[in-house]
């Protein structure tokens, strides 16, 4: 079946359609960089890069970006608790964060763009915006005005700020037009990073610099936009009122795809309720590929519980799969053959329903039981299926089937004829030799495998 997803936008499932065929522009709100990244963003972020994994796997050529925001209030904020310079506490904990991600094996995003490369494109994008009529200026800097926006509210459906909305930046100024007016420029304060140029001198707000970004690396319009689900209102609602009354055009993104939130025992992640987790700190407690599943075992939509027993089923869940793998004969039937090929078609098509990990979850686990109830073994179809699954979800620590080298072939057998010989000592040689090319072996009833590490 063709790949349809849930669009925010419209409230609908719908095909997925791209502006250029075979080519996906995507991009995904990256973080404030003031503090360690936390098992939040982790979920984010791990199933965004599911999303970047499917849609290359179906053949698309891929370009994920994401903006670091190392210019705002946040960042201004905790340097001066700690007495540190913005730009350096912004390195500091942006390197933090990349770590993060690669630590969590989230490897998909090309583009990292950082505010403080764009500010050219940013004063641009504000002058634009004052040329247009859909901005005005007070005593601290530049705003929108909402009222020059009809649409504002169209991906939300509401126009006014409610009591469980998120809110980190608010522009306050008796002088605004109307109460959601926003700044795109806020003119230079003491001790606050600054800019020149035709605004006067000062810094970007908070949504600006997003759509900016985008504008630079994708142009006016492109194919999706994803970020978690507390960031449609207002940022959301502002990039799009930003960026269609800059450029004209409309939709900014053809689809708007967001997360669920992640909750920790139940209540929503907070430090004054003492259930602050942050990647470095869970990553402490158990592996990636766990944590990876307790949010790829969800769906992206949903919001996902963090707790002890998900761990503790989420680690089970992955044994169950991992030592299927290694119950996988190297020869099949034709009725072997055939399940494994009926159940990654079964798998791939609830991937093509909105990414819908835990449905191919299911039939994955389906799969290993009816397969383990029945008297023919798994065989290299199975194998393949499994590394298949793997290079999507990360989650499983299972050897690959899919690598086949004729000089590997001949050194295992030369190795496996010392070991019947007892000559440990060679064969050993022969294992160490293999390693330093990446190749790891593992002896089992079945025979010697071995994969690429």
């Amino acid at each position: 079946m063709a790949l349809t997803l849930y669009n925010t936008l419209t409230n609908i499932k719908e095909p997925f359609t791209t502006r250029t065929s075979g080519a996906v522009k995507m991009f995904v709100c990256g973080p404030t960089v003031y503090d360690f990244s936390h098992v939040g963003h982790a979920k984010t972020y791990t199933q965004f890069d599911l999303v970047a994994r499917y849609l290359r796997h179906s053949g698309y050529r891929v370009t994920y970006a994401q903006n670091i925001t190392d210019v705002d209030d946040k960042i201004i904020r905790r340097a001066r608790e700690i007495e540190a310079d913005p730009q350096e506490l912004a390195t500091t904990y942006e390197q933090h964060y990349r770590e993060d991600m690669a630590a969590l094996g989230n490897t998909s995003v090309d583009v990292f763009a950082r505010a403080h490369d764009h500010i050219d494109a940013i004063v641009e994008q504000v002058r634009q915006l004052i040329d247009r009529g859909h901005a005005y200026q007070l005593d601290d800097g530049w705003y929108f005005d909402l009222a020059s926006f009809p649409e504002y509210g169209k991906l939300s459906g509401r126009t006014d700020v409610q009591p469980e909305d998120s809110l980190s930046r608010i522009d306050e100024h008796t002088g605004k037009k109307n109460p959601g007016d926003f700044a795109l420029w806020k003119a230079r304060k003491p001790g606050e990073p600054y800019w020149g140029g035709v605004l006067g001198e000062g810094r970007p707000g908070w949504h600006i610099e997003d759509t900016a970004i985008t504008n630079a690396l994708f142009g006016p319009q492109y194919d999706l936009h994803g970020g978690a689900v507390d960031l449609i209102f207002p940022h959301h609602e502002a990039e799009i009122a930003q960026m269609e009354s800059a450029s004209g055009l409309a939709p900014l993104a053809r689809y708007w795809m967001h997360t669920g939130l992640l909750r920790v025992n139940g209540s929503k992640m907070s430090k004054s309720l003492g259930n602050f987790t942050t990647i470095r700190e869970a990553l402490a407690h158990t592996d990636y590929r766990t944590l990876r599943y307790v949010f790829l075992s969800q769906h992206y939509r949903s919001s996902t519980d963090y707790t002890a027993d998900a761990l503790a089923q989420s680690l089970a869940a992955r044994r169950r799969v991992e030592n299927f793998a290694r119950t996988i004969a190297t020869t099949e039937t034709m009725e072997s053959s055939g399940r494994a090929a009926d159940a990654r078609k079964k798998f791939f098509a609830r991937l093509d329903d909105d990414f819908d990990a835990p449905g191919a979850l299911a039939v994955l686990f389906d799969y290993i039981r009816e397969t383990n109830r029945g008297t023919t073994a798994a065989g290299p179809t199975a194998g393949r299926f499994l590394d298949e699954v793997n290079s999507l979800f990360d989650t499983f620590e299972i050897a690959s089937h899919q690598d086949t080298d004729d000089s590997i072939d001949i050194a295992l057998r030369r190795r496996e004829e010392h070991r019947k010989n007892k000559e440990f000592s060679a064969a050993d040689a022969i294992r160490d030799e293999l390693a330093a090319q990446g190749i790891t072996i593992e002896d089992t009833p079945e025979g010697t495998r071995w994969w690429r590490t």
